[in-house]
């Protein structure tokens, strides 16, 4: 199979009108890698200049002002392989993971090397987890914390048979009355609500 790129004016191609993919998140970082790396991935179009795979680069490039893009035309599949084709490029991608050591160890690399991580397209927030060396004691605050009284819980009245039996009562959640508002209590977190 010989694939031929060629930089086609983005004028002439256009999105697939039903793209089932929800690309606006990533428009973003992708622009800041085809700035950061150059535009490495060509997009694929069909002979109507209608994008099979590429979607977020295309986006990304006009968000950049590109005039031209690389682009492979695909000419060698039928109507429906293109159909499936553009849900496949996007689905076969969430079936890999990170290996968070090995992740962690590039990272690193990069950083003694200064480059820039957020080039990556990571989050700080998501640098911050990899990257920070987390220890029990960063826990420790959270099980110190005096715990906040509750307000004064109504009597809701209990089960009389699961008392007899030495069971819990099902579960009903605690409600309270403060202020003319009625109050209820999360059974899991122990946070009060109104109602």
């Amino acid at each position: 199979m010989n694939q031929q790129v060629v930089y086609q004016d983005i004028s002439q191609i256009h999105p697939y009108e039903n793209n089932p993919r929800n690309n606006e998140a990533a428009v973003g970082p992708v622009a800041q890698s085809i700035k950061e790396f150059g535009f490495r991935v060509p997009i694929l179009i069909d002979g109507k200049g209608t994008i099979i795979a590429g979607h977020t680069r295309y986006e990304a490039a006009k968000r950049l002002g590109m005039d031209k893009v690389p682009c492979i035309r695909v000419d060698d599949l039928t109507d429906a392989q293109v159909k499936a084709y553009r849900i496949a490029d996007n689905k076969v991608a969430e079936a890999s993971s990170w290996n968070d050591d090995i992740l962690r160890a590039e990272m690193d690399a990069l950083q003694a090397l200064d480059v820039d991580l957020s080039s990556t397209g990571f989050s700080e927030v998501e640098l911050d987890g990899l990257l920070r060396d987390v220890d029990d004691s960063d826990f420790e605050e959270f099980f110190t914390e005096p715990a906040q009284q509750p307000p004064k819980v109504a009597d809701t009245g209990s089960d009389p048979e699961s008392q007899q039996s030495g069971q819990p009562a099902p579960f009903q959640p605690a409600t309270a009355q403060q202020n003319g508002s009625k109050l209820i209590q999360c059974p899991h977190c122990g946070e009060w609500f109104e109602t």
